[in-house]
């Protein structure tokens, strides 16, 4: 997602290299990759203008749409780490290569047996996800839960994945009571 901010010299830099890079490597307009990318067609004005910070997920997903790898991606991210320390949410690097992988994919099978998958995941189950597993300092739920909510613009893209998720709980075990009617 991303968030409004006051606009700087250094994200309106980096909102210029992304025009620049849809420009010249799709023929693609903002509101024509809003679309493919299942965004609002203000997100991408907003982040090419540098008045929106982009998550590394909405970068993840933009530069693959411009047909750029993960090894782009980190040598971009290291070309603008100022704006980047900033403007962007940290992704952890392993989730940057699945939401890569997500963004590329034309089908994806998910199994799961304890959760559902993360990219169908409501926010307040994956908030009680992150609360019950443990593995997370409290203050960084937010964050995670939008990181996670994030992903899901690839099941909204114009070309998205067949996709096909088993999920093997019967009864959602996680989360209150409204979380798990949610889900």
């Amino acid at each position: 997602m991303a968030h409004s901010t006051p606009s700087t010299a250094y994200s309106r830099d980096l909102g210029d290299e992304l025009r620049r890079l849809r420009e010249t490597h799709t023929n693609l307009n903002g509101n024509a990759l809003a679309v493919r990318l299942g965004w609002d067609p203000s997100k991408v004005s907003n982040i090419e203008h540098g008045k929106a910070r982009p998550s590394e997920i909405d970068l993840v997903q933009y530069l693959t749409m411009c047909g750029k790898d993960i090894d782009f991606f980190e040598d971009f991210k290291r070309r603008y780490r100022n704006a980047f320390d900033e403007y962007i949410v940290q992704v952890p690097g392993n989730l940057r290569t699945v939401a890569m992988a997500e963004s590329t994919a034309t089908k994806i099978f998910s199994y799961d047996v304890l959760t559902v998958s993360g990219l169908l995941q409501t926010p307040g189950y994956a908030e009680g996800v992150f609360r019950e597993c443990g593995f997370v300092v409290e203050e960084r739920i937010p964050e995670l839960v939008q990181i996670r909510t994030d992903r899901q613009a690839v099941l909204r893209k114009h070309n998205r994945p067949d996709c096909l998720f088993y999920i093997h709980e019967l009864v959602s075990c996680v989360g209150n009571s409204p979380a798990k009617s949610g889900e």
